[in-house]
């Protein structure tokens, strides 16, 4: 009988810790992307919670099925989605910046169908990959799970959930977002626009000239040769991003 207990207090404690964990694994870049399948992804949350199982259980819980318990249930994937949230707001500038660079560039009708994010620029879609390769290159995902660890710590399961305080920090992030992604954008938004002023003095000396079939493939190589000069003094803004996004993070669960 004891042993029967032991066994379901184990499981009840896996299962509060893997509200949390979950609800950051199904939104968090890389891991929460629609393409990964539904069975890997709760494959990992199972995991990372069973190894978090310790931190996570506390204190006694309330019944899950109870209206204490589903408060409690509320809270933690409260907490979790916004700790997936801020960091997939820092990736998702990306998708911002490359939207910015198609416009400039011509290609704003140029768009590749994904799954979780529609209609996605084909550009945004290329900075969207190399800020998820950056991800993973930086050990950003294991900084993540020590934080996810650290929520634990520092706001334990059951003793409250996020206040204004706390939703104040995701929206003020939502500005750090836009000037990330005009950070990565403007070498070429500038570099497109003094092409643009160039053809339009062009224009006023020879009225004649078709500038349509003259200034799209000069823009068009204009613009992908100043991304790839640009790529390489990216990875300053890219790790402010993250950065800031952590700093976030550790603000929202109560740290310093």
């Amino acid at each position: 009988m004891t042993e029967t207990l032991q066994i379901i207090e184990g499981l009840m404690a896996l299962m509060w810790t893997l509200l949390r964990v979950g609800a950051v694994i199904m939104i968090v870049p890389v891991f929460g992307a629609m393409y990964v399948p539904a069975r890997i992804r709760i494959g990992i949350a199972v995991v990372i919670a069973f190894a978090l199982v310790q931190a996570g259980h506390q204190s006694p819980m309330p019944e899950p099925l109870s209206p204490a318990g589903l408060l409690a249930i509320a809270r933690e994937l409260l907490i979790g989605f916004s700790i997936g949230f801020v960091l997939k707001l820092a990736i998702d500038s990306a998708l911002l910046a490359g939207q910015l660079v198609s416009t400039g560039m011509g290609l704003s009708f140029a768009t590749v169908v994904d799954p979780g994010q529609g209609g996605v620029p084909l550009l945004g879609r290329l900075y969207l990959i190399v800020a998820t390769l950056l991800l993973l290159a930086t050990n950003a995902h294991l900084t993540l799970i020590a934080l996810v660890a650290q929520s634990f710590e520092l706001m334990p399961i059951g003793s409250g959930g996020l206040g204004a305080a706390e939703a104040r920090l995701v929206v003020e992030f939502v500005s750090l977002m836009f000037a990330g992604a005009l950070h990565l954008a403007l070498p070429a938004i500038i570099s497109i626009l003094m092409v643009n002023v160039a053809f339009g003095v062009v224009s006023r000396a020879a009225p004649t000239l078709n500038l349509f079939a003259v200034g799209f493939p000069v823009t068009l190589m204009m613009g992908f040769v100043i991304m790839a000069l640009s790529f390489r003094s990216q990875g300053a803004v890219w790790s402010g991003q993250l950065e800031a996004a952590f700093g976030t993070i550790g603000r929202l669960v109560g740290g310093p």
